[in-house]
């Protein structure tokens, strides 16, 4: 459980801030007050059900996307999907060999 409530407050943090959004300005784009989303952040209070779905809904990802342990940021993995839907076969052979060669590089730093 404690893991869980972990997991939940920092895939919230990592989400917001991704969008760059204060914690005040999106708990009262949710309809709850200033310190709602700190207090989740926190790991004071955990999300309600409908809180959580209010939250998914607002940066348009699913709730299994949400806990999706392999993405850390669901929302661009989500937008990156999309867009590899749209390339044929040799042009997703080039965005492998790109990644490929972005992350040998950053094991060589």
């Amino acid at each position: 459980m404690i893991m869980d409530k972990l997991f939940i407050k920092n895939r919230y943090s990592t989400i917001r801030n991704s969008h760059n959004i204060s914690a005040r300005k999106l708990s009262l784009e949710l309809g709850q007050s200033s310190e709602y989303i700190n207090q989740i952040e926190n790991g004071k209070n955990l999300p309600s059900i409908e809180g959580l779905l209010n939250f998914c809904e607002y940066f348009h990802i699913s709730v299994s996307e949400f806990f999706e342990e392999n993405f850390k940021y669901p929302i661009e993995y989500k937008e990156i999907i999309s867009n590899l839907n749209k390339l044929d076969s040799q042009e997703l052979s080039i965005v492998s060999n790109l990644i490929e060669l972005i992350s040998s590089n950053k094991s060589a730093k």
